[in-house]
């Protein structure tokens, strides 16, 4: 029997904020699912992990795997785990970190280059379906929508490349908006 008497329903009661707060989380979980799953039809044997370290490396060469960890959301654990699969796989390759003797600096291989571009075309399609359901209009505001919660989180600063990423959504809004002029 549920402590909680809201909970004997199929879903809890829950307020309009934490709906949305469900709804992110329940959107972050399936196209996880989704971008795996599909990932796994069309032969690229990635978790979402393993796929967070190649796209990381790929933008930011000779990181740690902590930075990494932490750039994914995903544990120290969970990345280190990925970095050795996907090392012994002939993706990535390690080096001593040039600022910290305890660390080690990551960087893709021409193979994790290769596997890193198969992943994104399926992630790409994956997207696009998810995104399919908003006109382009609205999935440039969603994007600008996420980006201001976020901000909104982080004491309402803004990081450069939050910035760099919020202007570009603007100006892909402007295009959208004077093509359907």
């Amino acid at each position: 029997m549920p402590k909680n008497p809201e909970a004997q329903g199929a879903w809890p009661k829950l307020g309009k904020h934490e709906q949305i707060g469900f709804l992110l989380k329940s959107l972050q979980h399936t196209l996880r699912q989704t971008l795996e799953e599909t990932m796994r039809k069309q032969g690229v044997e990635l978790s979402f992990a393993h796929l967070s370290a190649l796209f990381g490396l790929h933008y930011e060469p000779g990181i740690s795997g902590a930075q990494l960890a932490r750039r994914a959301m995903v544990s120290a654990q969970t990345m280190n785990s990925a970095l050795r699969s996907l090392e012994r796989d002939g993706y990535i390759e390690r080096r001593p970190h040039p600022d910290s003797r305890r660390a080690d600096s990551w960087s893709l291989t021409h193979a994790g280059l290769a596997e890193l571009k198969r992943a994104r075309a399926v992630g790409s399609a994956v997207f696009g379906n998810m995104l399919g359901a908003l006109s382009p209009s609205e999935a440039v505001a969603f994007e600008d929508y996420l980006r201001r919660c976020i901000a909104a989180l982080d004491d309402g600063t803004e990081s450069a490349a939050t910035a760099t990423l919020r202007r570009r959504a603007d100006k892909r809004l402007e295009r959208v908006a004077a093509a359907t002029r």
